[in-house]
């Protein structure tokens, strides 16, 4: 049995729902199924915890955007017997970037498919102090790229746009206006349980699974989803004017070669700032707060390669 959870405004194009699509690739294939569509927020990750507490091996689909994803990962019981499987049918699809996948469902559903081979991937772990435990699939990051989140999630642009299938162009434009408008601020960084650096003057720093943010951004292009580590890439000490020179590199990778931009990997994280911070996981802004830790999950997501 697969049990599909889809997002019920998802859609395949402009116009086949997401969840049709499906059905139609898993009927022709004669698979059993079970379609879940979701609509308010948290319904994805109430049915994600109860479908892998139930015992034996199960098989999860789940259907929609960065944000269905991470609330899939809050949800799961990670095991052997797990099988999960994320298909893109959102504006940013970062997640499938990272995985492999093809932004377009139909395409990623033949991938699925037809995929022999399982492998186990990595999640992240946050611990926001004070604001508890929280999960991410691919990305989390705190200061400017949360901030971009923030006004992202709160504007109507993006609603607008997403109808006519320009929804990246709306992290464009506010990613632009937030190089100027938010503040920067201070940090210390403990790796791995090791000795501490401090770092002024930082714009962002984030914290990856995989390659990608932000509707495509290679904000990490050296990362391995599979490592069992965290990596880890933050800049600071730039000035804004040059700032937006450096943001069309974000799309290459080629960041990472410009001056106080640096990048790393660890298994463990600590990040102090010396002000309150927004955070947000896979695109979805968890807290604002001035410390957190970060780690891989203690379970793999085995998914289909």
């Amino acid at each position: 049995m697969i049990h599909v959870i889809v997002n019920a405004g998802a859609r395949a194009g402009r116009k086949a729902k997401a969840s049709d699509v499906i059905e139609k690739a898993l009927k022709e294939r004669g698979e059993e199924y079970r379609i879940y569509p979701v609509r308010e927020p948290g319904e994805t990750k109430t049915l994600c915890e109860q479908l892998s507490a139930e015992p034996g091996p199960q098989t999860i689909w789940v259907a929609g955007g960065d944000g269905t994803a991470y609330e899939a990962i809050n949800g799961l019981k990670p095991r052997e017997d797990l099988r999960f499987v994320y298909l893109p049918a959102g504006s940013g699809n970062d997640l499938a970037r990272g995985l492999g996948l093809p932004g377009d469902l139909s395409q990623a559903l033949e991938k699925v498919l037809h995929s022999k081979e399982d492998k186990a991937y990595d999640y992240g772990e946050m611990e926001l102090l004070p604001g508890g435990r929280t999960c991410f699939a691919g990305s989390s990051g705190m200061g400017y790229d949360a901030k971009v989140c923030v006004e992202v999630n709160e504007s109507k642009l993006k609603k607008r746009l997403n109808r006519i299938g320009l929804g990246k162009l709306a992290y464009f434009f506010v990613a632009v206006k937030q190089v100027f408008a938010n503040p920067r601020f201070n940090m210390t960084l403990i790796a791995d349980g090791g000795m501490s650096r401090s770092y002024s003057d930082v714009i962002f720093v984030c914290m990856m699974n995989h390659q990608y943010e932000g509707g495509g951004l290679r904000m990490a292009p050296k990362a391995d989803p599979c490592d069992g580590k965290i990596t880890v890439t933050f800049a600071h000490n730039i000035r804004p004017l040059k700032v937006l020179f450096v943001l069309p590199r974000l799309m290459r990778g080629t960041h990472l070669k410009v001056k106080n931009v640096v990048s790393f990997d660890c298994t463990e994280l600590e990040v102090i700032t010396d002000r309150k911070q927004y955070v947000h996981n896979d695109g979805e802004v968890v807290g604002m707060v001035r410390h957190i830790k970060v780690r891989c999950g203690d379970g793999k997501l085995h998914m289909p390669v």
